[in-house]
């Protein structure tokens, strides 16, 4: 066994249940499943993440059931994977929820990633001068 480090280790993944798309959402409506058509939430999000630049950092895979289901909905789980993040599970219209599940994907993902922790404010904070310069990026003339 080896292990590995992956690039989505240090943003997350979304998981993207299968089986609420290709089997409930048809089997129990069938004018929502013409609605969809071909349409493929987890195609579509990945589509958009590699347009955004942010395919690799995060990744969307199709799972099996994850026992949440609700009809005519998709179950989609936001999994960030850094220090102390919980993942947050979302019943979705695949179409119409869509941009806003991508920009909570974002959001959760990429840009939380990007934010300093509130240590990392207050002492970056307190070692600005007043040119609003960190301190230790400020190059010594003694």
């Amino acid at each position: 066994m080896q292990p590995v480090e992956p690039k989505w280790k240090a943003s997350g993944l979304v998981l993207v249940c299968e089986r609420c798309a290709k089997e409930r959402i048809p089997e129990e409506d069938p004018d929502k499943a013409q609605e969809i058509g071909d349409f493929h939430l987890r195609d579509w999000l990945k589509a958009r993440l590699k347009e955004d630049g942010h395919w690799g950092r995060v990744r969307a895979i199709n799972t099996s059931c994850m026992d949440v289901c609700a009809r005519r909905r998709v179950t989609v789980a936001i999994d960030p994977q850094r220090r102390g993040a919980v993942a947050e599970v979302y019943i979705v219209d695949p179409i119409d929820d869509r941009e806003e599940l991508y920009r909570t994907i974002v959001e959760t993902l990429v840009h939380e990633r990007e934010r300093k922790t509130p240590f990392e404010r207050v002492i970056l904070r307190q070692a600005q001068d007043d040119t609003g310069t960190p301190s230790i990026l400020r190059q010594s003339s003694e």
